[in-house]
């Protein structure tokens, strides 16, 4: 018989659903000894996407790692820690990679543009989700989280003590908040209709994805190019044409692969690209048809899944906190996984979330007003989401427009990540988390900075480059006019790094060399604006500093990039005085 009366227990935080966020969260907030409880309809291993890393997202991890000591999490911020902790199953990520197609044409190799990620920085992941997710979640029980797998939510019920969740297996538990991490399929969007119809995002885009065996190395069966200093195939190549783009997501991208898939999916605008009358894989292979050169990759690569096709992704909230109540992450909304950033979202959204939650248990006061942030923060990074996917899938339409917007794109994905790896060194340095709380209020997320925010030319560039890729988008400006603007803006500005070649519409590599690193250095000392400089300065030494002193790289790789490194420590890393800014 079901268990149908009302729980006994009261779990301070119920957590529906456990994915990476759930249950990332789980491990944080029981190890700081809270009363936790992680529900899931379904049970682990289970396949999901988002499966690939960026800078940004792995330092969120260091820093949740150390703030509430999880040391597991940081097992996830880095390939070698994966591959030694976690799963032999993932694939390594070098680079961002991008190949410019246009239709029944083969691939201009002069047309292809790469960031490659900075060795002083990171190895990034391709997570095979099955398995890093599944791991997260002994972790959390680990720490003393309960779980509860296959027992779906059908329905909760609040009053002013909390919360009982109604289980379709017929039972109820209870708690005095809940969060909820299940996805689209967000129990609490449906039942308070937080959905907005139709969405405000301006970007539009539908998708159909599977795993594959047998997808070529996009280095070895397109036209030879440039040389970059690792291949498209070290990292997630995006495949881009007017309309749209590709993933393309290798775990067998390293000489220790033990994983033979690679995870593909193509993302179209519905109002270039309408759905076809086929199947999802006549679909595929019609759209191979377009581009001789993605299908070259594909000669004898198999699916190896049920193909997902879905209607437009873009989904988005009108409200993410209520009482006793919040949405993370994909249940709140979800715009586009180019560039990486539904992570990185959600790690933000984790860390504002963590010390609120555990600051409300150990006061008993649940109150609106204390998670209202939440709110702010939630609707800003997915505004500020949709207009980069919105800009970059204008930008798709012509090549000089792309190469203009993937520096505008380099150059918030630099400085953010200077932020975040300055925070997590004087984090460790002090253990105050005063030094955190820029994280919360930062430049990336805000409509509108004072005037005297040294971001705010940064956001400025912005904004008038959304402007200019919408004026593209309406047919009033020509895409090469927008391009040529938008590059004149990065050569006069005096806040852009000048060690990663933005400026140069001819790099075509996004690279910071160790010659690159010195010049940043000095600029960053001598010519930057004083907070960009300093910003800049402490981004790059205190961060590497800090990974070999702690002994944080992992044996393989990493620890011969550190070698690498070790030359340009010292003098000349030597982090100068305030006065010296």
């Amino acid at each position: 018989m079901h268990q149908t009366s009302t729980p006994s227990h009261q779990h301070d935080v119920a957590i529906i659903g456990s994915g990476v966020a759930g249950s990332i969260l789980a491990a944080c907030l029981a190890r700081q000894g809270a009363d936790v409880v992680l529900i899931d309809a379904g049970t682990h291993p289970k396949f999901t996407i988002g499966e690939s890393t960026i800078p940004f997202t792995s330092m969120m991890m260091r820093l949740m790692a150390e703030r509430y000591d999880v040391p597991e999490i940081k097992h996830l911020a880095t390939f070698e820690g994966v591959y030694a902790h976690v799963t032999t199953q993932c694939g390594v990520k070098r680079n961002f990679g991008f190949a410019y197609h246009r239709e029944g044409e083969h691939q201009v190799p002069g047309e292809r543009t790469l960031f490659q990620i900075p060795k002083v920085l990171n190895t990034e992941n391709h997570y095979f989700r099955q398995d890093t997710d599944a791991w997260m979640l002994t972790v959390a029980a680990k720490y003393g989280a309960h779980i509860r797998q296959q027992q779906p939510v059908v329905d909760v019920e609040f009053d002013d003590s909390g919360a009982e969740l109604l289980l379709g297996t017929g039972g109820r538990v209870a708690a005095k908040f809940v969060v909820d991490a299940g996805g689209h399929r967000s129990v609490l969007a449906s039942k308070f209709a937080l959905r907005e119809e139709p969405s405000r995002f301006r970007h539009h885009a539908r998708s159909l994805f599977n795993h594959f065996t047998g997808v070529r190395p996009f280095d070895e069966s397109a036209p030879a190019g440039l040389k970059f200093p690792s291949r498209f195939h070290e990292g997630t190549l995006h495949h881009l044409f007017e309309g749209g783009w590709m993933w393309v997501i290798p775990f067998d991208n390293h000489p220790r692969a033990t994983n033979l898939l690679c995870s593909v999916g193509i993302l179209l605008d519905p109002r270039v690209h309408p759905e076809p009358d086929c199947s999802p894989e006549e679909e595929f292979n019609l759209f191979l048809a377009k581009y001789p050169d993605i299908a070259r990759q594909f000669e004898g690569a198999r699916p190896v899944r049920s193909w997902v096709r879905t209607d437009r992704l873009q989904y988005s909230p009108r409200q993410t906190v209520g009482p006793r109540w919040c949405l993370t992450s994909h249940a709140a909304g979800f715009v586009d996984p180019l560039f990486s950033r539904g992570m990185s979202n959600t790690m933000e959204t984790l860390h504002a979330l963590t010390h609120r939650l555990l600051d409300a248990i150990r006061e008993d006061d649940f109150s609106v007003e204390r998670f209202s942030f939440l709110q702010e923060l939630e609707q800003g990074l997915l505004d500020f989401n949709d207009d980069l996917c919105a800009n970059a899938y204008v930008s798709f339409g012509d090549w000089r427009l792309w190469n203009a917007w993937f520096r505008i794109w380099a150059l918030g994905q630099i400085i953010a990540t200077f932020e975040v790896s300055r925070a997590y060194a004087r984090y460790l340095d002090t253990r105050d988390t005063g030094v955190l709380e820029p994280l919360e209020h930062a430049w990336w997320r805000g409509k509108a900075l004072a005037e005297d925010s040294p971001y705010a030319p940064v956001l400025e560039l912005l904004h008038e480059t959304s402007e200019l890729c919408q004026a593209v988008g309406r047919g009033e400006l020509d895409a090469g006019d927008a391009a040529d603007t938008v590059m004149a803006r990065l050569r006069e500005a005096d806040f852009v790094p000048p060690g990663f070649g933005l400026a140069d519409p001819d790099r075509l590599c996004l690279d910071l060399s160790p010659a690159g690193v010195l010049s940043t250095l000095r600029w960053a000392r001598r010519q930057a604006p004083p907070e960009i400089g300093r910003l800049t300065h402490e981004g790059l030494t205190l961060f590497l500093r800090k990974r070999l002193g702690r002994g944080e790289f992992e044996l393989g790789e990493e620890i011969k990039h550190a070698l690498a490194a070790r030359p340009l420590l010292g003098r000349r890393l030597r982090v100068p005085a305030p006065d010296k800014y």
